[in-house]
């Protein structure tokens, strides 16, 4: 049976020469240790308000610290991923095909922990202690916004449940789908060390999204926050949403500009980068359904 490989992982591989052969398998081992560190260090912020005996008015402040926690990690996350562009020019000039490699991991890091942010947000931390969360003004932060419309808040919830399973799942698929046509080496902005070797990608998707994949984070972010729909996971998702919009809008697009010119200008007028016109959607779904 031939094995089925994912696209552009040749070429990836191709510019990590330090991670010949097997020494590929450091990569998920680091990948799946930054990731449950960083969902570690969100968990023990969420944690810290039912450690901390306080009085007064700062049992208001304590109620800070799980925002806290998503803040600081979406900080180092967006740190690192601008590393791949602020090293570049300097990286090149001393290590030439090799630059890639020297920084690779940054980016790499980077990305693990805004996954770990998406995935921190369908958790619902505040199970683990109900007595200490159902206090006042506690329970404000934790309770859903449809258990406030008493008569239908059943309802609701079974809505909630099933609005946000439907969005996480279109952001998985939509990561999926990005990778499989665009190819890792894409994904993993290879060419942004080696632009010589990049191809045009002048995919139907980019008529309705200039960023598919984090479309797909941030959709599989939204349905986490419309499960739980408190005032901490909307707090979450606006945290992850302004960080990858600033990153996007400000490195990212900055250098696509200084590529293309107007021409970039243009089209970022006109296309928006996470979230599908109601009139594209149809084509959208074929990207996801693999049937454009």
């Amino acid at each position: 049976m031939k094995r089925l490989k994912l696209k552009g992982i040749d070429k990836f591989r191709e510019k990590l020469p330090k991670f010949s052969g097997k020494k590929i398998f450091i990569l998920p081992i680091y990948c799946l240790f930054v990731f449950i560190l960083s969902l570690m260090i969100q968990i023990y912020f969420d944690l810290l308000p039912t450690i901390i005996t306080v009085e007064g008015a700062l049992i208001y402040f304590i109620l800070i610290f799980p925002v806290l926690g998503v803040t600081l990690m979406g900080f180092i996350a967006i740190f690192l991923v601008y590393q791949m562009w602020y090293q570049r020019d300097r990286l090149k000039a001393k290590y030439g095909q090799l630059s890639y490699q020297k920084v690779f991991l940054f980016g790499f890091g980077g990305v693990v922990i805004i996954f770990s942010i998406v995935v921190h947000n369908l958790i619902p931390f505040h199970q683990w202690d109900l007595n200490f969360w159902s206090q006042f003004p506690f329970s404000i932060f934790i309770t859903p916004l449809t258990s406030y419309l008493t008569p239908i808040s059943l309802l609701l919830g079974y809505i909630r449940f099933i609005l946000g399973g439907f969005f996480c799942l279109l952001g998985m698929m939509m990561m999926f789908r990005a990778i499989e046509t665009f190819g890792f080496d894409y994904m993993t902005v290879t060419y942004l060390y080696f632009p010589e070797e990049s191809e045009l990608q002048d995919h139907k998707i980019y008529s309705v999204l200039r960023h598919p994949t984090y479309s797909g984070l941030i959709l599989l972010c939204f349905g986490g926050m419309i499960i739980q729909l408190t005032l901490y996971s909307i707090t979450f998702f606006l945290i992850l949403y302004i960080g990858m919009y600033i990153h996007i809008y400000f490195v990212e697009e900055k250098e696509l500009i200084n590529r293309f010119g107007d021409s970039y200008k243009e089209y970022r007028k006109k296309i928006p980068a996470f979230f599908v016109h109601m009139k594209d959607w149809g084509l959208f779904l074929k990207f996801i359904l693999g049937r454009e």
